[in-house]
């Protein structure tokens, strides 16, 4: 089932809202892919693609949450860590299966649920804080 973006998941913020909204269709294309039974390459560029992406936003997030002196600032760089790990984690496994659909799946799970999740819990927070100076031009 795909992950629906909602408003409800905005944080103010234009980059990091627009960040998740990318973040939610590279999800759903490989949830499309594992449909369509789409080849192992396939897969394979979109769990790349995912996990370099993911790498750049989490990069920014947490130099705007620093910025902003965001209360749970040091919490998103812990849960950013840990996602990062169990992802590299089934990078390998994946590059280990020769077809990868179990693999494939779990990704899938992990990141559609922790990134809902991980949006309510963490970044909405971002919602109560003023921008600095440097990011003014980024805010809603």
């Amino acid at each position: 089932m795909p992950i629906v973006w909602d408003d409800s998941l905005r944080t103010g913020v234009l980059l990091v809202d627009g960040q998740h909204q990318e973040l939610f269709r590279q999800i759903n294309s490989l949830h499309e892919a594992m449909l369509q039974g789409k080849g192992r390459e396939e897969v394979a560029k979109l769990i790349q693609f995912l996990d370099s992406y993911t790498k750049k936003h989490f990069a920014e997030e947490e130099r705007l949450m620093a910025d902003r002196k965001c209360p749970v600032a040091e919490a998103n760089k812990l849960a950013h860590r840990q996602l990062l790990e169990r992802l590299e984690q089934l990078k390998t496994q994946f590059a280990e299966q020769k077809t990868g659909t179990t693999v494939t799946m779990e990704i899938y799970r992990l990141m559609s649920d922790w990134l809902v999740r991980h949006i309510k819990a963490i970044d909405l927070k971002l919602r109560e804080t003023e921008p600095a100076l440097s990011m003014a031009g980024q805010q809603s």
